[in-house]
């Protein structure tokens, strides 16, 4: 049961990264379409230096509490690099 939790959480904190992406790269606030956010979550969770990179990164950050404070910008390292490339590639496909 403790693994089936785990991965709930680091599915979450992955979204959670992935939507902060899309918003840095879009200049949107919002999130992108569930097969692009999917897919990218998806390319996280099957890298283990990912998995490592995204539960590093969400200990820094309460990703369950909103707040009004200016959103902290992510690190530019391997993560932001590599799911930068995979979200800019599937989000051009038509």
């Amino acid at each position: 049961m403790a693994l089936l939790v785990e991965n709930t959480r680091l599915s979450l904190q992955a979204l959670a990264y992935v939507i902060e992406l899309y918003n840095d790269l879009t200049q949107e606030n919002g999130a992108p379409t569930l097969g692009t956010q999917n897919q990218a979550v998806e390319l996280i969770l099957a890298d283990p230096d990912l998995c490592r990179a995204v539960a590093e990164l969400a200990a820094t950050t309460d990703i369950d509490e909103a707040s009004t404070a200016p959103r902290l910008r992510s690190p530019q390292d391997d993560l932001y690099r590599r799911v930068r490339t995979f979200l800019e590639k599937i989000m051009g496909q038509p």
